[in-house]
């Protein structure tokens, strides 16, 4: 399962529109552990942040390859 990693603090949200694939939530959640800790080794600046875990659904439209852009391009 893909999950997605944002990074909500007092200025807003920074998302995260790769992310990284996991065997399930609980997995997901020992990685979101791990970045906030390095958040928060980061300086006060950081200390404020919260990690907000998302799992990809199939009703999300999925990032196209290369190949599938260039396949989609008109002929000439």
């Amino acid at each position: 399962m893909r999950f997605f990693f944002h990074i909500a603090d007092k200025y807003g949200v920074s998302t995260d529109g790769i992310g990284c694939e996991y065997a399930g939530q609980d997995a997901a959640a020992l990685h979101a552990g791990r970045l906030a800790a390095e958040l928060a080794k980061a300086g006060e600046f950081f200390r404020g942040s919260v990690v907000l875990v998302a799992r990809a659904t199939d009703s999300l439209p999925r990032p196209a390859s290369e190949n599938d852009a260039a396949a989609s391009l008109p002929k000439s």
